[in-house]
């Protein structure tokens, strides 16, 4: 190619680009989504710290239960997440925590709480998920807590 054909070729292609870029700019209709993904559910944290090394959690909403063994990596902050894809509008549900303690084959921790699973967007409702959930704290001394 030439050079004054190479020059007419860059030219075109930098006003493709700019036609390109200015209608992936508009706002009009168009809205630009973040890719931040979720589902619906509960999720539990608790300090493994406050329990005996290598309990057994069991966490349950209403009638629907999830187990975890403690793992040895578990430091600051452990996590036990039961999803419910099934849930699409607000709704109050009973969860409930046990621990126990395997060396000692008794129940350390027994405590239930009502919580209410809400809406939540973090794309925005105009480009999803929406979810509903709700988080909760484990404190050793007042239950089960929301963590705000």
């Amino acid at each position: 190619m030439s050079g004054h054909g190479r020059y007419r070729y860059v030219r075109a292609l930098a006003a493709v680009a700019t036609v390109l870029l200015a209608a992936g700019c508009q706002s009009g209709d168009r809205i630009n989504c973040t890719l931040i993904g979720a589902e619906s559910g509960v999720a539990l944290t608790w300090k493994p710290g406050d329990f005996p090394a290598g309990a057994h959690y069991r966490l349950c909403v209403d009638q629907v239960c999830k187990d975890r063994q403690a793992q040895p990596s578990d430091d600051s902050l452990a996590m036990l997440r039961l999803p419910m894809p099934e849930v699409t509008g607000e709704k109050q549900v009973t969860v409930r925590l046990q621990v126990t303690d395997p060396a000692a084959d008794r129940t350390v921790y027994d405590r239930s709480a009502p919580f209410t699973l809400r809406k939540h967007a973090p794309n925005g409702e105009a480009c999803g998920p929406v979810v509903w959930s709700t988080g909760i704290r484990v404190d050793p001394e007042r239950g089960l807590v929301s963590p705000g």
